[in-house]
Protein backbone atom coordinates (compact mmCIF):
# COMPACT_ATOMS: atom_id res chain seq x y z
CA UNK A 1 0.00 0.00 0.00
CA UNK A 2 1.27 3.47 -0.81
CA UNK A 3 2.61 5.67 1.93
CA UNK A 4 0.84 8.91 2.79
CA UNK A 5 2.49 12.23 3.60
CA UNK A 6 6.00 11.55 2.37
CA UNK A 7 6.79 8.31 4.18
CA UNK A 8 6.84 7.08 7.73
CA UNK A 9 3.53 5.43 8.53
CA UNK A 10 1.41 3.30 6.23
CA UNK A 11 -1.85 4.62 4.85
CA UNK A 12 -4.33 4.62 7.74
CA UNK A 13 -6.89 6.93 6.17
CA UNK A 14 -10.42 5.89 7.00
CA UNK A 15 -9.40 3.68 9.89
CA UNK A 16 -8.98 3.89 13.63
CA UNK A 17 -5.55 2.36 14.26
CA UNK A 18 -6.09 2.10 18.03
CA UNK A 19 -8.79 1.03 20.46
CA UNK A 20 -11.71 -1.36 20.64
CA UNK A 21 -15.01 -1.25 18.81
CA UNK A 22 -17.17 -3.14 16.40
CA UNK A 23 -15.31 -2.18 13.22
CA UNK A 24 -12.39 -3.57 11.26
CA UNK A 25 -9.27 -1.40 11.19
CA UNK A 26 -6.87 -1.30 8.23
CA UNK A 27 -3.21 -0.38 8.73
CA UNK A 28 -1.13 -0.83 5.59
CA UNK A 29 -1.65 -4.41 4.43
CA UNK A 30 -2.91 -5.55 7.83
CA UNK A 31 -6.41 -5.60 9.33
CA UNK A 32 -7.52 -6.04 12.91
CA UNK A 33 -10.51 -5.74 15.22
CA UNK A 34 -10.92 -5.94 18.99
CA UNK A 35 -14.39 -6.18 20.49
CA UNK A 36 -13.50 -5.13 24.00
CA UNK A 37 -15.60 -6.66 26.79
CA UNK A 38 -19.20 -7.42 25.77
CA UNK A 39 -21.72 -8.86 28.24
CA UNK A 40 -23.35 -11.98 26.74
CA UNK A 41 -26.38 -14.01 27.83
CA UNK A 42 -28.66 -16.74 26.42
CA UNK A 43 -29.48 -14.55 23.43
CA UNK A 44 -26.95 -14.61 20.61
CA UNK A 45 -24.85 -11.54 21.43
CA UNK A 46 -22.82 -9.81 18.73
CA UNK A 47 -19.21 -9.24 19.77
CA UNK A 48 -17.96 -7.84 16.44
CA UNK A 49 -19.69 -6.91 13.19
CA UNK A 50 -17.99 -5.26 10.23
CA UNK A 51 -17.73 -5.07 6.44
CA UNK A 52 -14.52 -5.61 4.52
CA UNK A 53 -13.09 -3.53 1.71
CA UNK A 54 -11.42 -4.72 -1.51
CA UNK A 55 -8.91 -7.52 -1.12
CA UNK A 56 -9.34 -10.73 0.79
CA UNK A 57 -8.08 -11.22 4.35
CA UNK A 58 -6.33 -14.22 5.85
CA UNK A 59 -7.18 -13.80 9.53
CA UNK A 60 -6.70 -15.36 12.92
CA UNK A 61 -9.68 -15.11 15.30
CA UNK A 62 -9.39 -15.48 19.08
CA UNK A 63 -12.44 -15.74 21.39
CA UNK A 64 -12.03 -15.49 25.17
CA UNK A 65 -14.19 -15.28 28.25
CA UNK A 66 -13.21 -12.74 30.87
CA UNK A 67 -14.38 -15.19 33.56
CA UNK A 68 -14.43 -18.96 34.06
CA UNK A 69 -17.25 -20.45 32.01
CA UNK A 70 -19.58 -22.42 34.30
CA UNK A 71 -22.05 -22.74 31.41
CA UNK A 72 -21.66 -23.95 27.85
CA UNK A 73 -20.84 -21.04 25.56
CA UNK A 74 -21.35 -21.21 21.81
CA UNK A 75 -19.16 -19.00 19.61
CA UNK A 76 -20.06 -18.39 15.96
CA UNK A 77 -18.46 -16.65 12.98
CA UNK A 78 -20.72 -15.52 10.13
CA UNK A 79 -19.59 -14.35 6.68
CA UNK A 80 -22.36 -12.87 4.54
CA UNK A 81 -25.01 -14.21 6.96
CA UNK A 82 -23.74 -17.82 6.74
CA UNK A 83 -22.09 -19.60 9.67
CA UNK A 84 -18.55 -20.54 8.67
CA UNK A 85 -17.27 -21.57 12.12
CA UNK A 86 -19.03 -22.69 15.28
CA UNK A 87 -17.65 -24.17 18.48
CA UNK A 88 -18.56 -24.76 22.09
CA UNK A 89 -16.53 -24.00 25.19
CA UNK A 90 -17.14 -24.18 28.91
CA UNK A 91 -17.91 -26.55 31.71
CA UNK A 92 -20.16 -28.94 29.74
CA UNK A 93 -18.47 -28.82 26.35
CA UNK A 94 -16.38 -31.85 25.34
CA UNK A 95 -12.67 -31.04 24.96
CA UNK A 96 -12.63 -31.86 21.24
CA UNK A 97 -15.15 -29.10 20.51
CA UNK A 98 -12.71 -26.33 21.33
CA UNK A 99 -11.85 -24.02 24.14
CA UNK A 100 -12.03 -20.25 23.99
CA UNK A 101 -8.26 -19.92 24.05
CA UNK A 102 -7.89 -21.84 20.77
CA UNK A 103 -7.55 -19.54 17.80
CA UNK A 104 -9.27 -20.06 14.45
CA UNK A 105 -7.78 -19.28 11.03
CA UNK A 106 -10.29 -18.04 8.45
CA UNK A 107 -10.34 -16.50 4.98
CA UNK A 108 -12.57 -13.45 4.62
CA UNK A 109 -13.56 -12.56 1.04
CA UNK A 110 -13.46 -8.95 -0.14
CA UNK A 111 -16.61 -6.85 0.22
CA UNK A 112 -18.10 -9.21 2.83
CA UNK A 113 -20.01 -8.68 6.06
CA UNK A 114 -18.63 -10.49 9.10
CA UNK A 115 -20.30 -11.08 12.46
CA UNK A 116 -18.88 -12.86 15.53
CA UNK A 117 -21.19 -13.87 18.36
CA UNK A 118 -21.37 -15.60 21.76
CA UNK A 119 -24.36 -17.31 23.42
CA UNK A 120 -25.05 -19.20 26.65
CA UNK A 121 -26.53 -22.58 25.65
CA UNK A 122 -27.35 -23.80 29.17
CA UNK A 123 -29.88 -21.42 30.68
CA UNK A 124 -30.97 -17.82 30.85
CA UNK A 125 -28.10 -16.63 33.05
CA UNK A 126 -25.48 -14.23 31.82
CA UNK A 127 -22.14 -15.51 30.54
CA UNK A 128 -20.36 -12.42 31.71
CA UNK A 129 -17.98 -10.48 29.55
CA UNK A 130 -16.75 -12.10 26.34
CA UNK A 131 -14.12 -10.78 23.94
CA UNK A 132 -12.92 -11.53 20.42
CA UNK A 133 -9.93 -10.28 18.46
CA UNK A 134 -9.13 -10.55 14.76
CA UNK A 135 -5.67 -10.10 13.27
CA UNK A 136 -5.15 -10.55 9.56
CA UNK A 137 -3.22 -9.77 6.41
CA UNK A 138 -4.92 -8.10 3.45
CA UNK A 139 -4.18 -9.35 -0.06
CA UNK A 140 -5.11 -7.52 -3.27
Amino acid sequence: MALVGGGGAGNVAGSNPTGTGSGLNYVGDHAYAMSGQVSADDNETTLLEFSTQGGYIVANVQFNSMNELAQECEYRIYVNDEVIQNFLAGNNAPDYRGKPNNSIDILIPSFSTVKMTAKNNDDSTALGNQVVTVLGRVYA
